[in-house]
């Protein structure tokens, strides 16, 4: 067991050395189906992510996130679900994207990163992003798909009756003044439980891991 040990160390070292002297540390975090996730690819695909889809408040440089780093663990998570529903798509054949939104998405990403500390770190090529980019935009696009047909319509009954159940909540104003955000309310509620249900459908058809997972 020993000689084991110590040829797998050897072998951890080497990898690393030939990797640009160990500029890059990267682990296991995911699988779907076939597909080996690994923390780089979640970093990678992040900063995508944020490039493509910036958040509310605009961040200052790349999205940067490392193994060891606990906003990593929630990183995997919008990957693999990523990942699971682009494969979704594709046996379907549906939410397919053009040649021109890809080529203007690369074209973002690659403007963005120039000259990235960060992302030079991360020794990604031309073909890797144009992978990663496709993913992410059949993803997007399938899950706005899916949600449109997931999304149904509230009754006036359905929000009476929810009305009358939390009437502590609401005072002493009559059912008219609320029923329109009780019908909002109640419709992104149903449809957060069907994704949701949906999402776990999808990941144990194709047999998603979460290696670093509470």
């Amino acid at each position: 067991m020993r000689w084991f040990v110590l040829f797998f160390s050897s072998w951890m070292v080497v990898s690393a050395t030939t990797a640009t002297a160990a500029t890059v540390v990267t682990e296991t975090v995911g699988q779907v189906a076939e597909h080996v996730v690994t923390s780089r690819e979640v970093q990678i695909s992040m900063v995508i992510e944020n490039i493509l889809f910036p958040p509310k408040t605009p961040l200052k440089g790349l999205y940067e996130v490392r193994p060891g780093q606990p906003e990593l663990r929630q990183a995997v998570t919008t990957v693999l679900l990523e990942a699971v529903v682009a494969l979704e798509a594709e046996n379907f054949n549906v939410a397919s994207i053009t040649t021109e939104e890809l080529t203007g998405a690369i074209s973002k990403v690659d403007k963005a990163v120039a000259g990235k500390a960060y992302w030079n770190e991360l020794e990604v090529s031309p073909a890797e992003v144009k992978k990663f980019t496709a993913r992410k935009l059949t993803a997007k696009s399938f899950l706005k798909f899916k949600t449109n047909s997931m999304t149904s319509i509230i009754t006036d009954q359905e929000a009476q009756a929810y009305f009358e159940k939390n009437r502590a909540k609401f005072g002493a104003l009559p059912f008219e003044s609320f029923k329109d955000n009780i019908k909002t309310f109640l419709a992104q509620q149903q449809l957060e439980e069907r994704i949701r249900a949906w999402f776990e459908v999808i990941k144990r058809k194709y047999r998603v891991r979460n290696f670093i997972a509470d």
